[in-house]
């Protein structure tokens, strides 16, 4: 009797697999410097200097510079001296992240180890800065000598027109490609170190898919969604040390452009495939809009022109507000994706409570209640209805909480008011009054679905 082929075991890490599927081959030598470096508690210097010299790269991308819409078109005529002066302030950061890994790697085991390997590979180089570089901790040596050189450069500038700023974006991404080991490891979008999930509620959710592609692009997914949180986390830690905060646009830059490349990967990957299922493929579908509409609302409304922005209480605020809203959609992201595979799984499982978040989203929900009263009362009153006093009260709102609604509700909002605005007789005017209760009734049973209000509940 013929043996049959064994079936392939179904991987027990998703994350795993999804992990190896997108580390770039080769590299040998920087994945032992990495796991030395992890080894003597450099890790999350290393993964800083990385997030930081890729958010400057973003940053040099005018796709991805934080400016009003209707201000693109100027260019031309615009002066690039305050976002220079951010880029002076990041790359400060690059170079402070740069001597921490300097200094967990002190000790040169790696380089007797490797040494003969690697200067063996390095006359292959087409580049004689790079092959001059042995090891890895030889390329961070380079980096910080250009680093310096960058930032002395920028000190020398007068005036920083458009055509200059492209120019020092060109010249800063051709440096890195030099700086080879330092090039190898943010060409790389995963590193076990820095993106491993370990969390048994949400592999286990994950084998629920029965298909092992959509399975490993699920957590490909995730991988994704979790590195955002964790770029995040180097934002939050500068908001909590009261530190100098318009460098962190440069973050923000690299999660405009990431959010677009995972919009991108949810629908070659996900929505294409009848396979993916309707509950994940309709959750994916609302993950690609909702992180691009949000990191777009970001670059283009809450962080547009807070580099020329003098007052340090406006950027302060416009810098949390920006944190607050990707951080939410991130994470709600991550549970609606998980609950179309395991509807039993919870945000408190995922993340710890938010009571910040909680008192906001009550006050939002008050707020709406409120408007939502007022408005009542108008259409029960006696007296005429007067246009002018109810712009003026939903300009109120519109000041106080308008940013803590879900930007997909913005324009229709707005549609509302500007409905009551133009309206010309008393007819009129009662019936947009009447659909625009409704609308906010609508409004204040969608954000008391939110998670945080699902944490609070006592634990029964």
């Amino acid at each position: 009797m013929p043996v049959q082929a064994a079936k392939p075991a179904v991987s027990r890490d998703s994350f795993l697999d999804a992990l190896n599927s997108e580390i770039l081959e080769g590299g040998e030598i920087l994945d032992e410097w990495v796991r030395q470096i992890h080894a003597r508690g450099g890790i999350e210097s290393l993964f800083a200097l990385e997030t930081w010299l890729r958010g400057l790269r973003s940053f040099f991308n005018l796709e991805h510079l934080p400016l009003n819409e209707s201000g693109t078109g100027g260019l031309l005529n615009r002066s690039f001296a305050s976002e220079i002066r951010i880029v002076r302030k990041a790359l400060q950061v690059c170079e402070t992240f740069a001597c921490s890994v300097l200094n967990a790697d002190a000790g040169g085991e790696i380089d007797n180890t490797l040494d003969v390997r690697v200067r063996r590979g390095a006359v292959e180089d087409s580049s004689a800065g790079a092959a001059m570089q042995s090891t890895p901790s030889e390329s961070v040596c380079h980096l910080l000598e250009f680093l310096n050189d960058f930032r002395i450069t920028i000190d020398s500038l007068k005036s920083v027109s458009l055509q200059l700023f492209m120019s020092l974006g060109r010249s800063f991404n051709r440096e890195l490609t030099i700086c080879r080991y330092v090039d190898m490891l943010i060409s790389r979008r995963f590193r076990p170190q820095y993106d491993a999930v370990d969390n048994r509620s949400l592999t286990t959710a994950l084998r629920r898919i029965p298909a092992e592609p959509i399975r490993r692009n699920t957590a490909l997914v995730f991988l994704y969604l979790f590195r955002f949180l964790r770029y995040l986390q180097l934002i939050q830690a500068d908001l909590n040390r009261d530190c100098p905060l318009k460098q962190s646009l440069v973050i923000y830059s690299l999660l405009h452009e990431e959010t677009a490349a995972l919009a991108e990967l949810l629908k070659t990957r996900l929505l294409r495939y009848n396979e993916t299922g309707e509950a994940l493929r309709n959750a994916a579908e609302f993950t690609a809009y909702s992180i691009k509409l949000e990191s777009q609302r970001v670059q283009t409304r809450e962080l547009a022109e807070v580099s020329r922005e003098a007052d340090p209480g406006i950027v302060y605020s416009r810098i949390e507000n920006s944190h607050g809203l990707l951080r939410n959609c991130f994470q709600s992201c991550i549970l609606t994706l998980i609950q179309s595979v395991d509807k039993s799984l919870v945000h408190s499982v995922l993340f710890p409570p938010r009571t910040g978040q909680l008192a906001a989203a009550e006050k939002l929900r008050q707020d709406l209640w409120e408007l939502r009263r007022w408005l009542m009362d108008a259409l029960g009153s006696k007296e005429p209805l007067d246009s002018n006093r109810i712009i003026e009260r939903i300009g109120v709102f519109k000041e106080a909480s308008l940013r803590s609604l879900m930007y997909r509700d913005w324009a229709e909002f707005e549609s509302f008011a500007d409905a009551l605005a133009v309206s010309s007789s008393y007819g009129e005017i009662r019936t947009h009054l009447r659909k625009f209760v409704s609308h906010l009734e609508t409004l204040i049973q969608e954000v008391s679905k939110r998670s945080v209000f699902q944490e609070a509940q006592p634990k029964e």
